[in-house]
C-alpha cells in the first residue's frame, strides 16, 4: 500500500472512530410560551431511542443542549421551569438525595440568556460527571452518577413540559428537517461570548472572595454552637404524579370531586407580559438552600397531584380520540385559594382547554404551602396531558 494511500486509511478509520464515540442527535423539541417560541431544546445519545428508558441508561454518554430563540429571556425563568419538571418527574427520595446538587445547578443561572444562546449539559459516562457550559465557557459541574437523568426526567419523564416536547426528543433521529435547520443556525455573536467571558471572571472573582469569607463565618459559628437548620416538614417519599385518568373519573374521586365546595371566579387582572413576569421573579426570589429546594419542589408535586385528582377526560373527547397538553400558570393565596390562572399553552381542542382550567378551580383551595415557602401568595405551572391508551 503506498504512503499517502495508508494515510488516508488512517485517517477516514480515525474519523469513524470519533464519529462513532460522538452523541448523536436523538431528537428536537420547540418550547413555546404565550404563543411565543422561547428556545430549542435537544438530546443526544450514543444510542439512538424512542425509549425514555433507553436513553436514562447512565452507561451512555449523553448531552442535552439549548438554544435560545427568544431575543431575551430570564435565566431563573428557564431554571425555574426545569425546576418544576424535576419534582414532578423524579421520586421523593431523588429530590432529597440531589437537593444539594440542585443547588449548585440553580447558582449557576443568573441574568437573562439571549438569542442564540447554546447551553449545553454533557454527562461523562466514564467519570459519572455532568458538565454545564453556555456557548462554549463552561459554567460549573456536578460529580454524581445519579444527576444528570434527574435533569432528563424532566424532558422525557411521565409528565413532560407537553406530549409534543417528549415525543419530539424520543425521535430516534428523525427529526424534522426545519426545525433542525432553525436549530443549526442558532448560535452567539463573537459580542456576546466577549461580554459572558467578562461575566463569568467577574462571577468567579467573587466566588473566591465568598469563600473566603465564608471560611471566617463557619469558624465563627462553630465556635458560637449554632444549631443546624430544620428539615423541611414534608415527607421525601412523594411519588411523581399521574396523568389525567382515561376512561372517566373513578367512582370514589367524582363522589369526592362533587363535594368541594363551589370554587370562587379568578381574580380579573390584565395578565402580564411575560418579560414583566420573569422581571418579577427576579426581585422576589430569595437566596437558594438546599431545605427550600427540596421544599418547593416536593410542595409542587402535591400541588399537581392534587389537580389531577380533579382532572377528568372529558366523554365526548375520548368519542372523538381527541389528545392533547394544556400548560397553566396558578397563583394561590396563604391559604391555597385559586387568585388567578394563565393558560401558557393550549391543545387544539377547545374542550380539553376548558377542562383543564376547570380543573385548577375544582382543586381550590390548594394543600398551604410549607412553612419554608410561607408568602402572600405562590406561582406554579399546572401541565395536563390528556391521552388516550395505546
Amino acid at each position: 500500500m503506498k504512503p499517502t494511500t495508508l494515510f488516508t486509511a488512517l485517517l477516514v478509520f480515525a474519523a469513524a472512530l470519533s464519529a462513532k464515540a460522538a452523541p448523536l442527535l436523538n431528537g428536537l423539541a420547540l418550547e413555546q410560551q404565550f404563543n411565543k417560541d422561547r428556545y430549542i431544546a435537544a438530546v443526544y445519545s450514543e444510542t439512538l431511542a424512542t425509549s425514555a428508558g433507553t436513553l436514562l441508561d447512565n452507561n451512555t454518554p449523553r448531552r442535552l443542549e439549548v438554544r435560545i430563540l427568544a431575543d431575551s429571556l430570564s435565566a431563573r425563568s428557564f431554571r425555574n421551569q426545569w425546576m418544576e419538571g424535576i419534582a414532578i418527574n423524579n421520586q421523593g427520595n431523588i429530590l432529597s438525595g440531589q437537593a444539594e446538587n440542585m443547588v449548585t445547578f440553580a447558582n449557576l443561572f443568573s441574568g437573562r440568556l439571549k438569542k442564540g444562546d447554546r447551553l449545553s449539559v454533557a454527562f461523562a459516562a466514564d467519570s459519572g460527571t455532568t458538565s454545564v457550559a453556555l456557548n462554549g465557557l463552561p459554567l460549573g459541574k456536578v460529580e454524581d452518577r445519579a444527576f444528570f437523568n434527574t435533569l432528563l426526567r424532566a424532558w422525557i419523564g411521565p409528565v413532560p413540559p407537553s406530549s409534543d416536547f417528549r415525543e419530539g426528543l424520543l425521535a430516534e433521529g428523525q427529526v424534522s428537517s426545519s426545525l433542525l435547520g432553525r436549530y443549526e443556525l442558532l448560535e452567539p455573536s463573537a459580542e456576546r461570548i466577549a461580554q459572558l467571558t467578562e461575566q463569568l471572571g467577574a462571577r468567579e472573582a467573587e466566588a473566591t472572595e465568598a469563600a473566603a469569607e465564608g471560611q471566617q463565618v463557619a469558624a465563627a459559628k462553630t465556635a458560637a454552637a449554632v444549631p443546624a437548620a430544620k428539615k423541611p416538614a414534608l415527607a421525601p417519599d412523594i411519588p411523581p404524579p399521574t396523568l389525567a385518568s382515561v376512561g372517566g373519573k373513578p367512582q370514589a374521586v367524582a363522589k369526592a370531586a362533587s363535594q368541594l365546595p363551589k370554587p370562587q371566579a379568578a381574580a380579573k387582572r390584565r395578565p402580564p407580559a411575560p418579560e414583566e413576569e420573569e422581571l418579577e421573579e427576579e426581585e422576589e426570589e430569595a437566596p437558594l438552600t438546599a431545605d427550600i429546594i427540596l421544599a418547593r419542589q416536593l410542595y409542587h408535586s402535591m400541588l399537581l397531584r392534587h389537580t389531577f385528582k380533579n382532572t377528568r377526560y372529558p366523554q365526548r373527547a375520548q368519542q372523538r380520540g381527541q389528545e392533547g397538553s394544556v400548560r397553566l400558570n396558578v397563583v394561590i393565596d396563604a391559604q391555597g385559594q385559586v387568585k388567578d390562572i394563565q393558560t401558557v399553552q393550549e391543545s387544539r381542542y377547545s374542550s380539553l382547554n376548558r377542562e383543564a382550567r376547570e380543573a385548577i378551580e375544582r382543586s381550590s383551595p390548594y394543600p398551604k404551602a410549607p412553612a419554608q415557602l410561607t408568602q402572600s401568595e405562590y406561582r406554579f405551572t399546572v401541565p395536563i396531558t390528556f391521552r388516550l391508551p395505546d
